[in-house]
């Protein structure tokens, strides 16, 4: 009885060790087939797409002026907060081709080309960081639009997204069928925007805005080098130095880049977190101009029974225009509303909607 009970234990242990083997093999052959999938280059598709990159980190007159351009927009785009001219700046901006420069450097183990790509990514930086700094001198005083307080607050989000635009415009490059959605990548990738907040709060004394504007623009190049790396190697670009290997300096950089996008990680997830808590900032108005709200604040003055609450700007029709909140102890008059709505269109210019609440307020 023992005997035939140890085989049968036996026989029950070799059914179970089949079935994990074929449950493993199954899983390894959906593998296969979902990877057989991907297509690998070829030694001449290698080499054609080592030519395309290298044109695109060249630098160069080209790459000079369509950068200035694509600050000088996205800077006029964020002191207006026109979503649309942002935008344009993301299409015209030429810093994601030294990127995939990089992150295709980085699986060869080309020296030379990571570090053209990398002065040239830090030539463009600096040109737009000037030119930003331009516009936030010549607009003095300017307050922070939605446009640009969204570049002010990054969590981890921008950094999934800038890796997920790095490996899709680096898998464009790479097969030609597709390259047609470079277009969304560099929309999705965003890199000027942050960088000319950095210039426009600098010089206006915004420093909070620009110091986390500054960390979503490290945040996009480092997570778009290590993306574009990560869709050449999937390509099969890695196997022209499969033999010899890949330098150290390329695995030590790798390396590098990786445990910064770690510690990013950190405090970009507590932003999610605290997003979750707190809600998402979305304004109910704009602010008004600086002489908008002197003026007001210069009119209420004269009237000491009366305080400013708010004032502020709408541009949705059919409540656009100036409205402004006060707190008095009595009903304000119609003599006191003329005034007032007086004082602002002089202060605009130009004849404009303006509403006036009031709100009773309790004195001692």
């Amino acid at each position: 009885m023992g005997r035939s009970e140890d085989r049968k234990r036996l026989e029950e242990l070799r059914e179970k060790r089949k079935r994990e083997d074929a449950g493993v093999s199954g899983a390894k052959g959906w593998l296969g087939r979902l990877t057989g999938e991907i297509p690998r280059l070829e030694r001449g598709e290698r080499l054609a797409l080592l030519q395309s990159i290298e044109g695109g980190a060249s630098g160069g007159a080209d790459y000079v002026v369509m950068m200035v351009l694509a600050a000088t927009l996205a800077s006029l785009g964020l002191i207006q907060d026109s979503t649309a001219v942002v935008i344009g700046a993301m299409l015209v901006a030429p810093l994601m081709g030294p990127l995939i420069g990089a992150g295709l450097a980085l699986i060869q183990g080309n020296l030379l080309l990571f570090r053209k790509a990398v002065s040239i990514t830090l030539v463009g930086v600096v040109l737009g960081l000037v030119v930003s700094v331009v516009f936030g001198i010549v607009n003095p005083g300017y307050e922070p639009s939605l446009e640009l307080e969204a570049r002010g607050s990054p969590d981890f989000l921008d950094l999934v997204i800038a890796f997920a635009s790095g490996f899709a415009a680096a898998y464009a490059s790479g097969r030609p069928n597709v390259v047609g959605t470079l277009a969304g990548v560099a929309i999705a990738a965003a890199l000027v925007p942050p960088l000319a907040v950095v210039g426009i709060g600098l010089t206006n004394r915004e420093f909070f805005i620009a110091g986390n504007a500054a960390i979503l623009l490290g945040t996009n190049l480092v997570a778009i080098i290590l993306g574009a790396a990560a869709a050449f190697r999937m390509l099969g670009v890695h196997e022209a130095v499969a033999q010899s290997g890949v330098p150290v300096w390329a695995r030590r950089t790798t390396m590098l880049l990786a445990l910064f996008a770690i510690l990013l990680s950190a405090p970009l997830m507590l932003k999610v977190v605290e997003k979750q808590r707190t809600g998402q900032a979305r304004p109910m108005t704009y602010p008004a101009g600086p002489q908008v709200r002197a003026a007001a604040a210069q009119y209420v003055a004269a009237w000491p029974d009366i305080d400013l609450m708010m004032i502020g700007r709408k541009s949705v029709e059919p409540e656009g225009g100036i409205f402004v909140i006060l707190a008095s102890g009595h009903p304000v008059t119609a003599e006191f509303e003329d005034g007032l709505r007086k004082a602002l269109q002089k202060a605009l210019g130009h004849e404009e909607k303006v509403q006036i609440f009031s709100l009773m307020s309790a004195r001692q």
